[in-house]
């Protein structure tokens, strides 16, 4: 057995013989970095600079016994090894004090240098497995916590993904008991049509009558198919916007022109404010077409025959404002509150018996936060309009 050749063992003597310090640092320096004091008080100093691997003190001392003084070493250098020199006539109190003093190995005198090597190198030995096994029961508690970490984080991400499922399951619960019971007038409308057609005898303008019921009822479902389509698409995690460029003036021109035929036939003033130029920004041109669709189609609804709404759209501090304003039923603090849940119908109902499945104003929230932007309403209540805002960042 031997001192590991690339490692250096650091090895503290304590002794009052002055000789017998110096032999032991002749015999031990070739295979150790020495360091000796010829008195505990003298020890004590140096234990928090040079961290011995292992301490070898005489008991006899003037003033600070041996058990004492490697008592007091384990406050200042826990992790030394602890050898104690004594006189035979000291083994009783020296046995009773071991435990105290953290004593490993005890010698008598006149110490067999072969022996106390022997010792030191034993001690050594343990020393270095105890510290290799410190860093492995580190590496360990770093690799657990990793391992924790890492658990949680997948336990984060199932229990998101489980929530998700039961959102998934309740919206689809919600949207086949909407869908049945939104069906169920159109359908029986156009049933109501085809019944009539089968009977016969109609006259023109009964005719002209019932196709108009099966226009509008076809119109009422197919609204109804689409907005459902909608949010199941963009309800999905993986979803992502089909973004290009997009030039907003001609775009915001074409959907206006496509609701003035709707706006008049309720005698509605439709008032748009478009500039010349505005940005081309990086959009979803079909999305965001949900998105104004939905606005002024509400608008429509909501206002009543001979009113007016407006369209607007400017920039400001890098920012697309939209805005839809109607002078129409206007809308409660409860209504506000609620206005972007899914399938919430709000207290006013459309002013010339339009339908509304509930999803629309959950759409355009949906759409333009996905395009980082905001959406917020204003209304002083009922009967005084509204006024949606929507804010598209540049």
């Amino acid at each position: 057995m031997s001192f590991p050749p690339h490692q250096s063992i650091r090895l503290l003597f304590v002794d009052d013989e002055i000789q017998f310090l110096d032999t032991l640092r002749e015999y031990f320096e070739p295979f150790a970095t020495v360091m000796t004091a010829k008195s505990a008080e003298e020890a004590l100093p140096l234990l928090a600079e040079f961290k011995p691997d292992v301490i070898i003190s005489d008991q006899r001392m003037r003033l600070i016994s041996g058990v004492e003084f490697l008592q007091r070493s384990i406050t200042v250098s826990p992790d030394s090894e602890r050898i104690l020199m004594t006189a035979y006539g000291d083994i009783t109190s020296v046995v009773q004090s071991i435990n105290k003093a953290r004593i490993s190995f005890y010698l008598t005198k006149p110490v067999d240098f072969h022996q106390l090597r022997l010792a030191i190198e034993q001690l050594s030995e343990a020393s270095t497995l105890r510290r290799e096994n410190d860093a492995l029961i580190k590496e360990l508690q770093v690799t657990n916590a990793d391992l924790e970490s890492k658990v949680a984080e997948r336990s984060a991400e199932l229990q998101s993904a489980y929530n998700f499922l039961q959102q998934l399951q309740k919206t689809r619960e919600q949207m086949v008991r909407m869908a049945v019971h939104d069906l169920k007038t159109p359908l029986g409308n156009i049933e109501l049509v085809l019944h009539e057609f089968e009977r016969g005898g109609i006259s023109p303008d009964d005719f002209k009558e019932l196709i108009d019921i099966a226009k509008q009822s076809t119109h009422i479902m197919r609204g109804l198919v689409e907005d459902m389509l909608t949010v199941a698409v963009i309800s999905q995690p993986q979803f992502h916007l089909n973004e290009n460029d997009l030039e907003l003036t001609p775009f915001f021109h074409a959907i206006c022109s496509s609701f003035e035929q709707t706006a008049k036939n309720k005698s509605i003033r439709f008032i748009k404010t478009i500039p010349e130029y505005l940005p081309i920004i990086q959009a979803d041109a079909q999305q965001l077409q949900h998105v104004v669709d939905n606005l002024i189609s509400n608008a429509i609804k909501y206002t009543p025959y001979n009113g007016i709404i407006e369209f607007s759209a400017k920039t400001d501090s890098g920012v697309v404002i939209i805005s839809v304003k109607d002078y129409g039923l206007g809308m409660t603090k409860e209504d506000i509150s609620q206005a972007f849940q899914e399938f919430k119908r709000l207290s006013a109902r459309p002013t010339g018996g339009e339908s509304s499945t509930g999803l629309g104003l959950f759409i355009v929230k949906k759409i333009v936060e996905l395009h980082g932007g905001s959406v917020s309403i204003y209304s002083e209540g009922k009967d005084k309009g509204t006024t949606f805002t929507v804010k598209l960042p540049m």
